[in-house]
């Protein structure tokens, strides 16, 4: 099983992204759903997969830190 957690988009790269999640940035691909920098996503296995709301996402994130 799999857990995926919400990230930032920051910076678009092509067919690439660079996200931000608790602070750390990584470069994963983007070429499956074409995020926008601003947005929040969740990743699987170095993929894009999902754009989520970013009310949705902050919750899940407020919920991760407690």
């Amino acid at each position: 099983m799999c857990l995926a957690v919400p990230a930032k988009v920051v910076e678009e790269k092509g067919g690439k992204a660079v996200i931000e999640q608790f602070g750390q940035r990584r470069l994963v691909f983007n070429n499956v759903v074409n995020a926008k920098a601003g947005e929040f996503v969740l990743v699987q296995q170095g993929f894009i997969v999902e754009v989520l709301e970013a009310e949705e996402a902050l919750k899940t994130l407020e919920e991760i830190e407690k």
